[in-house]
């Protein structure tokens, strides 16, 4: 997409049920080595860890699943119209659905940000413990200042809990991601209920489930259940096209391998669909403002 275009991106960072905050990787992806790697356990949620070099800028970042980010080196900053809010090494911040932010990732002195986060499955949230708390929902976005230590040994087992589905029954990773809802309902917030979404996010989600399939519109459309006009006219009315969105899934799920794993650009470009690294980096550069290899450091 050209630069400059202000319409909402919607970022997939979910699972292959359906998309949150990142894009599912096919299989391979999760063969980096270490912890550098995106972990999804379906009925549960997804986890990864980023790490960057430079400050980058990402525009219209669209936050689709409730998620929690714990900052471990730089700052995050979140902008939306006159809100902003700067999230320091050391401290949390709770992401609701829906929200649409430009999103600042910025290096600390070492030239280092690093950030862990956590998105949870929406039945999670519709069973969330307490139910009948007076804890207000959270509108926009929750900072979590030097978050006590219960609620990052929380976080920890719960991040464990979805990395390591061999080890944790299925049963104690939902207990573990439960626990951690309850961590932030006595810091102060609480996950509103998921709503229904709209056309494009619908269709978004089946995009981002395989990011690298050669998609058509026809082949869409049979998914959908609706013919190829009904497909334009309702993308249309959200300011879509068939093609944009696909573009536009496609970048978001780069954007988080290129953060969160070790993989080489090429590798990254195939998993998305592009054979051509070269034309990988100018669609990456449209959507974005800077190459690929920002990212992990080199020149823009």
């Amino acid at each position: 997409m050209p630069r400059g275009d202000t319409r909402p991106r919607h970022v997939g960072a979910a699972s292959r049920e359906t998309a949150a905050i990142t894009a599912t990787p096919r299989p391979g992806v999760n063969s980096a080595p270490s912890d550098h790697r995106i972990f999804v356990r379906p009925s549960v949620g997804v986890a990864a860890r980023i790490v960057q070099h430079n400050r980058l800028r990402y525009s219209n970042i669209v936050i689709n699943r409730p998620l929690i980010i714990l900052i471990e080196h730089g700052r995050k900053i979140l902008c939306n119209g006159d809100f902003e809010l700067t999230i320091k090494a050391g401290s949390a911040v709770a992401l609701c659905q829906d929200q649409v932010f430009d999103v600042v990732n910025e290096a600390d002195a070492d030239g280092a940000y690093q950030a862990r986060w956590i998105t949870f499955d929406p039945e999670l949230i519709l069973g969330q413990s307490p139910p009948a708390s007076t804890t207000p929902p959270i509108e926009r976005a929750l900072a979590l200042g030097g978050p006590e230590k219960g609620f990052l040994d929380a976080y920890h087992l719960a991040t464990q809990a979805i990395a390591e589905p061999g080890s944790v029954p299925e049963a104690i990773a939902v207990h573990r991601m439960k626990e951690l809802l309850i961590w932030l309902d006595l810091a102060g917030g609480r996950f509103a209920l998921p709503r229904p979404t709209g056309f494009a996010s619908r269709v978004r989600n089946i995009l981002a489930s395989e990011p690298g399939e050669s998609w058509s519109g026809a082949g869409l459309c049979t998914k959908l259940g609706v013919s190829e006009a009904t497909l334009r006219r309702m993308l249309s009315a959200e300011g879509w096209s068939f093609q944009s969105l696909l573009a536009d899934v496609r970048m978001s799920a780069a954007m988080q391998l290129l953060q969160s794993t070790d993989l080489p650009v090429l590798h990254i470009a195939q998993e998305v669909g592009y054979e051509s690294q070269s034309r990988f980096a100018l669609r990456f550069r449209s959507r974005f403002g800077f190459a690929p290899s920002a990212i992990r450091g080199h020149r823009r």
